[in-house]
């Protein structure tokens, strides 16, 4: 692959945020993750490890500016530019106030390293806009951060930007394959962006968003080839949690099926796997209502299956095509979108480290962009193992009544693990 740093594309997600900031609609989407480590660690340490990383990811020096009426250029600053202005030192009081101030789209950084030095304790902590990052480039951002505190070398090359990805993406819009693409969402969605769950669920016009979380955790048949793959591990625990809604509001077996949509990280290959940016997209999914998680597995794999195939256009592209009245909406915090729901399936992060010493995971404070649209979010974090995936459920009660997010939980926790039957695509 070959990418031109002078002038980086600027690609379809980012545009749609980009555009939003530009018209006065300034949201906040920042991954953020904070971690106290019982040792000190000074701030000069900590800073030379952030330079370090910062040089290494070109998406880190990323900055945005506005060139007229809907266009954007993307250009990339020095590094010892960008890390200077990123890293915070501050008093423990403060800490959360600096790691979760927002950052601004246009003319602004977008990365943030924050750290509180102690005697006995230091706090650290990580903020990067989601313009520039998904969830597989801030694993590889983590881990590289906390081996360089450690005082270790980078043992893997540096990672490519993903700019020749947002080029194909581009490419691909204004070609047969955005066609293609819209074509796969009209049939699977009727032409909707953003497609109801299921046809019987509504948002009552003016009804407050109140959203209600509950977890569980979801065993796999280690036993079965099928566990071997990522996708069929995915497809498992989405069709856990789909029977057991099905069961929960009654809804006929084989009927009106479930419509969701899937976020995926769209890394296919060694190639993009090697990347770093944001390549995370959403993409439609539908398969009939079940009760039975292990009869429904097939079917959910297949439908994930056909969805990864089917889109090579950002999910805001659709958007801006099929719903232009949608257009960024699901940036906009006032905005209660249709009664949708989202799946989203990653890997296990592992536990930080300075020098031998474990992180302990912090509770971020709430922030602008975690705010519920649609109706339902199923987030799957698979454990390390990959015998099994913790699921995080999001439900709003103005949609599905109080309590429907802990009895899905509980409905799926006390429910036998899936057994794949030989049938299932993997």
């Amino acid at each position: 692959m070959t990418t031109d740093p002078t002038n980086p594309p600027v690609s379809q997600a980012q545009r749609e945020r980009l555009t939003l900031w530009a018209g006065g609609q300034p949201t906040q989407d920042q991954p953020t993750f904070a971690w106290t480590f019982a040792r000190p660690i000074t701030a000069r340490r900590a800073r030379a490890a952030w330079e370090a990383l910062v040089a290494r990811y070109e998406t880190l020096r990323s900055m945005f500016e506005e060139t007229g009426s809907g266009t954007f250029a993307c250009r990339r600053r020095p590094a010892d530019e960008i890390a200077a202005q990123t890293f915070v030192e501050t008093p423990r009081e403060r800490f959360f106030a600096e790691l979760c101030a927002p950052v601004t789209l246009i003319e602004g950084p977008l990365a943030r390293l924050v750290v509180s030095p102690g005697r006995d304790e230091t706090l650290i902590g990580l903020s990067i806009d989601h313009l520039v990052i998904d969830g597989h480039s801030h694993a590889r951002v983590v881990t590289d951060l906390f081996t360089r505190l450690s005082g270790g070398a980078f043992t893997e090359p540096a990672p490519t930007p993903a700019d020749d990805f947002y080029r194909e993406e581009l490419r691909a819009a204004g070609a047969p394959a955005g066609d293609k693409a819209l074509a796969y969402w009209r049939r699977t969605a009727g032409g909707a962006a953003y497609p109801p769950l299921h046809p019987s669920l509504s948002r009552t016009p003016g009804a407050p968003v109140s959203p209600e979380t509950a977890h569980c955790e979801v065993d796999f048949e280690t036993s079965a080839d099928c566990t071997r793959a990522p996708l069929t591990r995915s497809a498992m625990v989405l069709a856990s949690v789909a029977a057991a809604i099905a069961r929960i509001l009654d809804l006929p077996a084989g009927e009106d099926p479930f419509t969701l949509l899937l976020q995926s990280s769209r890394r296919s290959g060694p190639e993009k796997l090697a990347m770093a940016g944001f390549l995370s997209n959403w993409q439609v999914a539908g398969f009939p209502v079940s009760h039975d998680a292990g009869q429904l597995l097939p079917e959910v794999s297949s439908a994930i299956f056909r969805s990864m195939r089917g889109h090579p256009v950002h999910h805001a592209e659709v958007v801006r095509r099929l719903q232009p009245e949608l257009y960024g909406a699901r940036y906009v915090p006032s905005e209660p979108l249709p009664p949708y729901a989202l799946f989203n399936y990653l890997a296990a992060q592992a536990t930080p480290r300075v020098d031998g010493t474990p992180g302990t995971p912090l509770d971020v404070p709430p922030m602008g962009a975690y705010r519920l649209h649609g109706a339902l979010r199923i987030y799957g974090t698979e454990r390390a193992d990959s015998r099994g995936a913790g699921i995080r459920l999001v439900a709003d009660a103005s949609v599905f009544g109080t309590g429907f997010a802990d009895a899905v939980a509980c409905a799926v926790a006390t429910t036998p693990a899936v057994v794949p039957a030989p049938a299932a695509r993997a």
